[in-house]
C-alpha cells in the first residue's frame, strides 16, 4: 500500500518553491496593464457625457474611486501580502464563506473579463487583416469571422499563458516593452493632434454636455451616470495584482510606490490624446458625438442615434460616417482625423497615424491580457494553498516557481469563454466585481476593530480618511451597478451574477468538508522566509 500524502507538508514544499522576484519596473507594467492599458476605453465617455465632463471625469475619478482605492489596498496589502491578496483580506474580516465567495467571484469575473482582450485584439487586427471580420475561404473549405477571430484569440491566451508560466517578473518585463511600443503611437498621434490645435486654431469652445445641452441638474445628473460608469472602469483594478503577493519583492513598499505611478500614467494616458484628439480634428462641429459610440439594435446602425442630437445623415456623410455601421470612432480612427486636419483628407499621413495607433490599440489589449490575467491566475492557486480548492491547482512550477496547473487551468477557461457564445456574459462583471471591491472596503474598517493592533500603513486623516475611503468608492459602485442595470436589466446584469454566485454557495460545502480536510489555513499576516530573512 503507498504511504498516505500528508496534504499539509505538500502545500507547504509547494509554496516554498514560489520565486519572489517582482520589483518595481515588472510590477509597475502588470498594475497599469491592470488598471489602465493606454488611451482605448475613453472614447465613450466623450460621446456619452460631452467633452468638457469626460476631461473632468478623468481628473474627478482619481480623487473619489482610484486613491481611496490605492489607500485601501495599500493598509491590507501591508498586513497581508501574500499569495491570495483580497482572497485573505474578506476571509479574515468575515470569514471563511465569504472569503471562498469573494476569490470564487473575482475569479469567475476573470473567466469573461480576462477573455474578452484577446477578442478585442482580433478585433483591432481586422483593421490590417480585413478576413478576420469579414470570413474567408481557404482551400474550399469557408471559415467564419467568429471562427478566425477565435483562432487569433487562442494563438495568444497559449503563448501568453506559457510566458506567465516561465515567471511574473518576465511577464511583467514583457508587458513593460509593450508598454513601451504602445504609447509611443500615442504620443505621435497627440503631438500631431496638439500642432493641429496651435496651427488650424480649432475653436476651443466644445461643449461641456453631449449636444452643447443645457448644465441642468437633469441632463448633468443623465451624462453623469453613464460617464462615471465608463471612468470608473477605466480607472479600477488596483487590487487584482496582489494576488500574486509572494510573488513580489519588499511586496509592503514596492506595491504602494508602483501603484503611485500608475495613476500618474493612467491620467495622463487618458487626457493627453483625448485632448488632442477634441482639439486636433476629430471634435470640432460635433464630432465627438461619434466618439465610441455603438448602435442600440443590432443593424439599426449610429445613425438614429446621432439624429437625436440633430445631425442629418448628409453631415455623418461629410464626416465619413456611413450611418448605418454599428460603431463610432475609437482611437485609430480619430488619429485618421487628425491627420485630414494636418495634411489633407486621406493623406499619406492619416493613414500612418492610423494604422500606428491601431497596433497600439493591439499591444493595449495584448497587455491587458497579461496584466488582469495575473491576478485572476493566481486566486485559484491561493485558494488551493489555504485547502478551498483541490490541491492539485497548488502545483508550483520547480524551476519557474510559477503556479503552472492554475495558470494553464485558467487559460483553458480564457479559450472557452472567448468563443462568441460566451462574450455576451461579459455584463456579469461589473455586479460581482463591485461586491467584491464593497467587501473589501468594509474588510478594512472591520479589521481595524478586530485587529488594531496588527502593524500596517493606516489610511491617513485619521477617521475623516477612513470615511473618504469607504464613502467615496462605495457611491461611484453603486452608480455603476445601477447604471449596468438599467443598460442590461436585472436578467442581463445580474440574473447571470446570482447564477455563478449561486453555483458558487453550493461548492463552498462539499469543498470545505472534503478538500479542506487536513489542510491548516495559510496565515496571511506572516511573510515567506526568503522576504524575512532579507530584512
Amino acid at each position: 500500500m503507498a504511504p498516505e500524502v500528508d496534504k499539509a507538508s505538500l502545500v507547504k514544499s509547494e509554496k516554498s518553491k514560489l520565486k519572489r522576484e517582482l520589483t518595481i519596473i515588472p510590477l509597475f507594467a502588470l498594475i497599469y496593464f491592470t488598471v489602465c492599458g493606454g488611451a482605448f476605453g475613453a472614447e465613450p465617455m466623450v460621446g456619452l457625457s460631452g467633452p468638457g465632463l469626460a476631461l473632468l471625469l478623468m481628473v474627478i475619478t482619481p480623487l473619489v474611486f482610484s486613491i481611496p482605492n490605492m489607500l485601501m489596498v495599500r493598509e491590507m496589502q501591508s498586513m497581508m501580502p501574500v499569495e491570495g491578496g483580497y482572497y485573505h483580506w474578506v476571509k479574515q474580516a468575515f470569514g471563511p464563506f465569504a472569503g471562498f465567495m469573494s476569490g470564487w467571484m473575482n475569479w469567475v469575473v476573470s473567466w469573461v473579463d480576462v477573455s474578452i482582450y484577446p477578442v478585442w485584439t482580433a478585433w483591432y487586427l481586422s483593421y490590417f487583416i480585413p478576413a478576420l471580420s469579414d470570413g474567408a475561404t481557404i482551400g474550399g473549405i469557408e471559415f467564419s469571422s467568429d471562427f478566425l477571430s477565435w483562432l487569433v484569440a487562442a494563438v495568444l491566451i497559449i503563448s501568453i499563458s506559457l510566458l506567465n508560466v516561465r515567471g511574473a517578473k518576465l511577464s511583467g518585463l514583457f508587458a513593460g516593452w509593450l508598454g513601451v511600443f504602445m504609447i509611443i503611437p500615442i504620443i505621435i498621434m497627440s503631438g500631431f493632434g496638439i500642432y493641429a490645435w496651435i496651427v488650424n486654431g480649432t475653436p476651443t469652445n466644445i461643449p461641456f454636455l453631449p449636444g452643447g445641452a443645457e448644465i441642468n441638474g437633469q441632463n448633468l445628473l443623465g451624462a453623469l451616470s453613464v460617464g462615471i460608469y465608463v471612468a470608473m472602469w477605466n480607472f479600477m483594478g488596483w487590487e487584482l495584482p496582489t494576488a500574486a503577493g509572494d510573488e513580489i519583492k519588499n511586496p509592503k513598499k514596492t506595491y504602494p510606490r508602483a501603484m503611485v505611478l500608475v495613476l500618474i500614467a493612467a491620467i495622463l494616458s487618458y487626457s493627453l490624446p483625448t485632448v488632442a484628439g477634441l482639439y486636433g480634428g476629430a471634435g470640432e462641429d460635433g464630432q465627438y458625438l461619434v466618439w465610441g459610440l455603438e448602435e442600440y439594435d443590432t443593424g439599426e446602425g449610429i445613425g438614429p442615434i446621432l439624429n437625436e442630437y440633430g445631425i442629418e445623415d448628409e453631415k455623418m456623410l461629410s464626416w465619413g460616417v456611413d450611418p448605418g455601421t454599428d460603431y463610432g470612432w475609437e482611437f485609430p480612427t480619430i488619429a485618421h482625423r487628425i491627420g485630414d486636419k494636418v495634411a489633407g483628407k486621406d493623406s499619406p499621413l492619416s493613414f500612418f497615424l492610423g494604422a500606428i495607433v491601431g497596433i497600439s490599440a493591439i499591444l493595449s489589449m495584448t497587455g491587458l491580457f497579461i496584466g488582469n490575467g495575473l491576478g485572476g491566475t493566481r486566486v485559484p492557486y491561493a485558494m488551493a494553498e489555504d485547502g478551498m480548492m483541490p490541491t492539485w491547482l497548488n502545483k508550483v512550477h520547480p524551476k519557474y516557481g510559477t503556479p503552472w496547473v492554475s495558470i494553464l487551468i485558467c487559460a483553458v477557461f480564457y479559450l472557452i469563454f472567448a468563443t462568441s457564445a460566451f462574450q455576451s456574459l461579459v455584463v456579469i462583471d461589473v455586479f460581482l466585481n463591485m461586491l467584491v471591491l464593497m467587501a473589501e472596503i468594509f474588510a478594512l474598517v472591520v479589521l481595524r476593530r478586530k485587529k488594531p493592533d496588527l502593524p500596517r500603513n493606516r489610511v491617513p486623516g485619521g477617521v475623516w480618511g477612513l470615511v473618504y475611503i469607504v464613502v467615496a468608492p462605495l457611491t461611484i459602485i453603486l452608480i455603476a451597478i445601477v447604471s449596468q442595470i438599467i443598460d442590461y436589466g436585472w436578467a442581463g446584469a445580474v440574473g447571470w451574477a446570482l447564477i455563478a454566485m449561486v453555483v458558487g454557495a453550493v461548492l463552498y460545502f462539499p469543498i470545505r468538508k472534503w478538500v479542506k480536510k487536513d489542510i491548516p489555513d495559510v496565515d496571511p499576516y506572516v511573510l515567506g522566509t526568503a522576504e524575512e530573512e532579507a530584512h
